[in-house]
């Protein structure tokens, strides 16, 4: 259990960055959370900087579209502006993630272009 978090940048109290005394990576988004070493949060990292750039590129054709958001089984599905207010957040505490941390997660990381939204279906 982590006893000592620092929030390393925060949007709101549903949306922020953390790491705590283990090393582990903590990424709230609206409820949803990723607690990953480290290491696996600077690939993820990566990737999403990757996506955000191809967001760029496609510029406004892309403002009303969705981007999928996978880390091994979990997938989350974000408007393009919820994506790039993410974004923006992990590129500003890149430099702050301490690399010493010794989590053990290795995710398998996928990050969808922007595309229109399929609706799930329920059982």
């Amino acid at each position: 259990m982590c006893q000592h978090i620092v929030i390393l940048a925060e949007r709101n109290g549903q949306q922020y960055v953390s790491q705590c005394e283990h090393g582990t990576v903590h990424l709230i988004w609206d409820g949803v959370g990723l607690h990953l070493s480290a290491e696996a949060f600077n690939r993820l990292a990566a990737h999403i900087m990757k996506t955000r750039a191809n967001i760029l590129e496609l510029g406004d054709s892309v403002s009303q579209g969705h981007c999928r958001m996978c880390v091994g089984k979990l997938s989350l599905i974000l408007p393009v502006e919820d994506f790039l207010l993410m974004v923006e957040m992990i590129d500003e505490v890149m430099p702050q993630i301490n690399l010493t941390g010794n989590g053990q997660y290795h995710p398998s990381v996928r990050i969808a272009p922007p595309h229109q939204l399929i609706p799930p279906v329920l059982n």
